[in-house]
């Protein structure tokens, strides 16, 4: 009768086998601090990951991204309160590539003044012939 526990088990008298042993702590890291800083814990909230349905699939992205992209499309369909936030990162931040015309560039520049009658000095020709 060697299978018989020492104690009777049951309830809050766990096996002596599964019981913690001394000096053994069941939370060995502790409880977490809790984070104080408020910027630290928006920041945290908005590292955090959603999927979202995206031009008909599915996409994980930050919560960040995600405000970022309501704020846009709110502007697109007209939101003016939307427009006034997007429109000074859009005038601050714009790049303007580099263009260097061709020939076939410089000669469809050329038919377009020929065609709406620009001349050398940036007036049209009706303006010329109109102060002769």
């Amino acid at each position: 009768m060697d299978d018989q526990p020492e104690y009777e088990i049951g309830y809050q008298k766990p096996p002596k086998h599964t019981q913690w042993k001394v000096g053994q702590s069941g939370n060995p890291n502790g409880r977490p601090k809790k984070i104080k800083d408020f910027e630290k814990l928006i920041d945290i909230e908005l590292s955090k990951e959603l999927r979202i349905t995206e031009g008909g699939q599915q996409v994980t992205i930050s919560k960040r991204e995600v405000i970022i992209k309501t704020l846009i499309n709110d502007a697109l369909k007209g939101d003016l309160r939307a427009m006034k936030m997007v429109l000074p990162f859009i005038t601050n931040h714009r790049t303007v590539e580099g263009f260097q015309p061709d020939s076939t560039d410089r000669e469809a520049f050329n038919q377009l003044i020929q065609q709406f009658g620009f001349s050398e000095s940036g007036q049209t020709q009706e303006l010329n012939n109109d102060e002769e």
